[in-house]
């Protein structure tokens, strides 16, 4: 069995992957390969997915960038982000942190929009996936100001990008984000959630520090090739539901402050719509 990351070694989408395909693995009793597959915002592995055989032999976990948010970034895609696929399972729901360079001098959201609003176009935001584009651009909207987007081939490089200086701002899932912002490598302002987040009540919301209803969450889930029979996929879901309940990933959802989110084929099916009708009028 091989799960195809559309993103690079250490993200959140790779880190949730890698439990999964462990709890597969020991519930069969076969092999599990993780295929990090990443560039273009998750296009190169999610076509990957789409053409490979549809036997059950080949799982695709990905999140909203290349399922809900590329469509609409991209004048043409290689792949078609419902046609393309099978829904099996989701798999976790996350707020991000809001990051900035310890050398920017703000603290919080409300001082990082009075000094992008007094130098228009010159504070930079980094992103390695769609998630963290669309938290960036999301914020650039609703809070009026000019940001220069820079897009990295995967959230890691940014990250790094951003503890080295060279850029202002990144809105980042938690595994990849916290470690840094915890140990003093950059400064946390925020996180998306629109509530406080428990165990990180240190961290204001971008809802309460001056932009009023503001809300980003970014998912994970499992899909298969289209065309997989559909004994196969209830198969599927079957072993990702048990992975979704194991031990481990609680432990992971745990200390990613994360969300348990599996459900049916259709319960997929149907918050992957809401979220593209969602990120197609954004």
């Amino acid at each position: 069995i091989r799960i195809i990351v559309p993103f690079g070694p250490g993200t959140a989408t790779d880190t949730v992957a890698r439990v999964v395909g462990a709890a597969i693995g020991n519930r069969t009793g076969q092999a599990v390969v993780i295929e990090n597959k990443p560039g273009a915002e998750g296009q190169i592995g999610a076509q990957a997915a789409a053409s490979a055989p549809a036997d059950g032999y080949t799982i695709f976990i990905t999140t909203q960038t290349t399922q809900a948010i590329n469509p609409f970034v991209y004048n043409s895609l290689a792949y078609d982000p419902v046609k393309s696929f099978a829904p099996i399972s989701g798999l976790s729901l996350g707020a991000q942190v809001v990051m900035v360079k310890n050398e920017l001098p703000v603290k919080t959201i409300g001082e990082f929009i009075a000094l992008a609003r007094s130098q228009p176009g010159k504070l930079s935001f980094g992103s390695g996936n769609g998630s963290s584009r669309g938290g960036a651009e999301l914020f650039r909207i609703m809070a009026k100001v000019d940001l220069l987007g820079v897009p990295y081939k995967t959230q890691p490089q940014a990250v790094s990008d951003l503890m080295g200086g060279r850029l202002d701002i990144i809105f980042c899932d938690f595994t990849t984000g916290l470690p840094p912002v915890l140990d003093g490598r950059a400064r946390g302002i925020a996180v998306t959630s629109k509530e406080r987040i428990p165990g990180l009540d240190q961290f204001p919301t971008v809802n309460e520090s001056g932009v009023p209803n503001f809300e980003m969450w970014a998912w994970t889930a499992a899909y298969a090739p289209a065309g997989t029979p559909r004994p196969v996929i209830d198969k599927l879901n079957e072993l990702v539901r048990e992975a979704v309940n194991s031990e481990a990933y609680k432990t992971l959802t745990k200390t990613t402050y994360g969300i348990a989110f599996p459900g049916t084929p259709e319960e997929l099916a149907v918050f992957q719509a809401s979220e593209s009708k969602k990120w197609g009028e954004i």
